[in-house]
């Protein structure tokens, strides 16, 4: 009873001038498990964003693309944003974000166990190839050090090809969110998966969320609402951390 009575509270102070379509298209790339194409449900943070547009009867379809054409095209009218993105001045300034965060991912770097790197910091990449993926976002401090210390970098366009590109050594170090890392190893052999290590220091640690666009700036205090009104819901929030991410606890 208590749920229900917060979404009448919820739809009563919706702002009734603004015009919600019945659907809202969404730009977004492949980060498993988090938006994943290949699953009925697109992914645990791609269920929770419809989840959250569905309390208003609103059907949300998500369009795959590259993630650097993602956030490009997400600007456009005909979607109301892109998801999901970590923070960056940049995307503060083209994108209106959301409230809270969605999730909490926590970054390693991968290579191959004959690479001899003791990370602790970022200068330790120095004698190295780091591979990046174009679109994503990447700490000012790691973009800092990349210049300071000459480490060289190579990009790739899709995320899963970066676990084939350190196998066939076409860089020597890559950067992944551990739960992505783990899906995009069931996908490789067991020898693949033995050559393969993983730094215990984090490279970094960072928040996602949904980015609304400027043309359809009414929907981010609807999703601000929409999602407040589910995390109050204590059975849906501890699923949802289970299954996908951590969250940080609402005020």
């Amino acid at each position: 009873m208590r749920f229900i009575f917060s979404l009448i509270l919820l739809f009563s102070t919706i702002v009734q001038s603004e015009p919600f379509t019945k659907r809202v298209h969404i730009t977004t790339g492949q980060w498993p498990p988090y938006i994943d194409q290949s699953k009925e449900h697109q992914g645990c943070v791609a269920s929770l964003i419809k989840d959250v547009f569905a309390l208003y009867d609103i059907e949300t379809r998500f369009v795959f693309m590259p993630w650097e054409r993602a956030y490009q095209d997400g600007m456009k009218p005909e979607f109301i944003g892109s998801a999901y993105w970590y923070f960056s001045e940049q995307r503060s300034e083209d994108y209106i974000y959301t409230k809270h965060a969605i999730t909490q991912e926590v970054s390693r770097f991968y290579h191959l166990k004959s690479l001899p790197l003791k990370y602790q910091t970022y200068m330790d990449l120095k004698p190295y190839i780091l591979l990046l993926n174009k679109g994503l976002t990447y700490p000012e401090s790691l973009h800092k050090a990349i210049e300071k210390h000459n480490i060289r970098t190579i990009e790739a366009t899709y995320t899963d090809k970066n676990f084939p590109l350190i196998i066939r050594k076409r860089a020597d170090v890559m950067i992944m969110d551990e739960n992505t890392a783990k899906v995009y190893k069931q996908s490789l052999s067991a020898s693949q998966k033995a050559a393969l290590v993983t730094q215990k220091t984090p490279a970094y640690v960072k928040r996602g969320f949904l980015l609304i666009n400027k043309q359809n700036k009414h929907y981010a205090e609807l999703f601000n609402q929409g999602l407040y009104t589910l995390w109050k819901d204590e059975v849906y929030t501890r699923r949802y951390e289970q299954e996908c991410s951590k969250i940080k606890a609402l005020p």
